[in-house]
């Protein structure tokens, strides 16, 4: 304490720690052994990872059910390395890509859903044969054609489109001719259909007529006129008998 010393036992960064105590306190703080490593010192090599890039693996597993599948595929995604997991009930494969191991995926798989796994051999690529790229490189470029030829070819080209464009236009014709018929056969199926409609709405008022007056006669109103009031008591102008 008097010589304002402190002193830490452990496995500790003393740089951290220094700086640490500087941000509690708000005091100065310095370190006084170990001393940090002298600039001269040569820097340590950078030790470069020896993962392979992501890789694609195919398993042939038993699968009883959806069930099963949706449990295989979230067990292998927990796996480390693991990016995506497919599988297809139908024919028993599991697709799985990432930078894992396929020998330990294969443990994985049965230590975790104590199923066997499998895994399918892919097809390597074959070779392009040589004999090929030859040919292709020995191909005769084709002569050119002849300055008659293409005189000849223009004016068959031209002789082919006249063709070409009144055929278009005798079709626009016809199909005007068809679309006016169209429209006034239209025309008058609506009338028809009209006039149909009409007819049965009249039919259709006058059988209802006929129910209401089968089903509610007419009630004839009888007027009750009063009696004369000439001998009436009541009527001081009324006749008397005596």
């Amino acid at each position: 304490m008097a010589t304002n010393q402190i002193t830490v036992k452990g496995i500790v960064d003393p740089q951290a720690l220094c700086a640490r105590i500087q941000k509690k306190t708000k005091r100065r703080a310095k370190i006084l052994s170990p001393l940090p490593a002298a600039e001269g010192e040569p820097i340590p090599q950078v030790v470069t990872s020896q993962v392979s890039g992501p890789i694609t693996v195919e398993l042939n597993v038993n699968m009883h059910c959806e069930a099963c599948a949706l449990q295989l595929k979230k067990k292998i995604l927990k796996m480390r390395g693991v990016q995506t997991a497919e599988t297809e009930l139908s024919t028993g494969k599991v697709t799985v890509t990432g930078t894992m191991d396929a020998d330990r995926l294969v443990d994985y798989v049965y230590r975790r859903t104590k199923k066997q796994a499998r895994i399918v051999p892919q097809p390597e690529p074959e070779p392009v044969k040589e004999e090929e790229k030859k040919e292709e490189g020995e191909k005769p470029a084709e002569e050119a054609p002849k300055p008659e030829e293409k005189k000849e070819e223009e004016n068959g080209e031209k002789k082919e489109e006249e063709k070409k464009e009144e055929e278009k236009k005798e079709d626009t014709n016809n199909g005007e001719n068809s679309s006016n018929e169209e429209k006034g056969g239209e025309n008058n199926k609506e009338e028809e259909q009209v006039k149909e409609l009409e007819y049965h709405e009249v039919l259709q008022n006058e059988e209802i007529m006929k129910k209401m007056m089968y089903y509610y006669p007419p009630l004839y109103v009888i007027e009750r006129v009063p009696p004369p009031q000439l001998f009436s008591d009541e009527n001081p102008n009324a006749c008397c008998i005596s």
